[in-house]
């Protein structure tokens, strides 16, 4: 159980605000709910912003990427396709049009030819394709040439996961975007219309944090990404966020990001009241940690380093009380309309 510590000594149980209304349990922090994903993702050995991320496949450490790193995530806009699994095609052969054939790309990669046997061709592009081919059969045939051609991309596909409406495998004919595998898969808008704030990118052994909202917001054309085929795409199921009350200009639910400090999250309130004082003690309540509760005097927040590191976790409820309060009867007044106005209890939902 968690207390209010007010100046006079009174204490008020937290636990109130828990019992009415925001006591149901908050679901799962979306990061967990990405490791899950993560870990059933054979041999994966995630990477962050293309560094080499901890060696356990279970327990890989998830970062917002960098512009920078998003960039180079980015694959070019004139990368030639390459052939994979699934991908129907047709061989031509210049003058011996008897060799003429059409077939499917197998799971293992080859597609068999006669004479030539099975050959492995996935991953190549269509003129890589076409060498291999030919080097096969010139055992058999001198000066031969060969073309292929693509008839129906069947490996050109995604995987999207998570809030969605439809989640499972996306086709495409051609180079798949972010916000098109979105829009296609059907993904769960807030209230607003606005897209979620994050979402996550597995990529071979890369894990990939994106923050939509950011991206969106600025105008930058790597919100639509271009995508590789297989890669596989998480949206968050819930909104991260914690409740501020007490003395700041507009208390209430504070959308956590990944860059979010306790100064920033007081600023988004509209900063400190004046009946705050001039350094009061902020008293943080950890929801996910069991009702720990942290003090934080707000002048440790104003030094020229930075101050104090603070974690802030979903779920949090940080509370900046009245500068001399010896009225228990206050704090119940400032916690009143979240507790019979229902704005806490959905602090798990947007």
């Amino acid at each position: 159980m968690s207390l209010f510590k007010l100046p006079d000594g009174g204490k008020i149980c937290i636990a109130v605000v828990l019992a009415m209304g925001i006591a149901r349990p908050f679901p799962a922090d979306a990061r967990q709910a990405v490791d899950s994903v993560a870990d059933g993702l054979p041999g994966q050995t995630a990477q962050v912003a293309g560094k080499a991320a901890p060696e356990s496949p279970t327990d890989p450490t998830l970062k917002l990427s960098s512009t920078e790193a998003l960039r180079k995530f980015e694959p070019s806009a004139d990368e030639e396709y390459t052939l994979g699994a699934g991908d129907e095609i047709s061989i031509e052969f210049a003058g011996r049009p008897e060799l003429s054939t059409k077939g499917a790309i197998g799971p293992d990669g080859r597609i068999t030819l006669p004479l030539a046997g099975p050959l492995v061709i996935a991953n190549l592009t269509r003129e890589a394709a076409a060498q291999t081919i030919c080097t096969a059969l010139s055992h058999y045939y001198t000066n031969i040439s060969a073309t292929v051609e693509i008839s129906k991309y069947g490996s050109n596909h995604v995987t999207l996961l998570g809030n969605v409406k439809t989640p499972g495998s996306i086709s495409f004919e051609q180079t798949p975007t972010l916000l098109e595998v979105l829009s296609r898969g059907g993904v769960e808008t807030r209230p607003d219309g606005s897209l979620p704030d994050q979402c996550v990118i597995y990529r071979g052994d890369q894990v990939f944090w994106v923050d939509l909202q950011e991206l969106l917001m600025s105008g930058s054309p790597l919100a639509d990404l271009r995508l590789r085929r297989n890669d596989l795409i998480f949206v968050p199921a819930v909104a991260r966020s914690i409740t501020v009350i007490g003395q700041v200009l507009h208390p209430g639910q504070i959308a956590l990001r990944h860059d979010s400090t306790l100064t920033s999250i007081l600023g988004e309130t509209g900063g400190l009241s004046d009946a705050a004082g001039n350094n009061p003690e902020i008293e943080i309540v950890h929801r996910t940690q069991g009702g720990k509760t942290q003090y934080v005097h707000f002048s440790n927040l104003l030094k020229p380093n930075g101050g104090m590191e603070v974690s802030l976790h979903p779920g949090d409820v940080i509370y900046v009380p009245r500068s001399g309060l010896n009225k228990v009867g206050f704090v119940m007044q400032q916690l009143a309309p979240f507790l019979y106005a229902g704005s806490l209890a959905t602090v798990a939902v947007h």
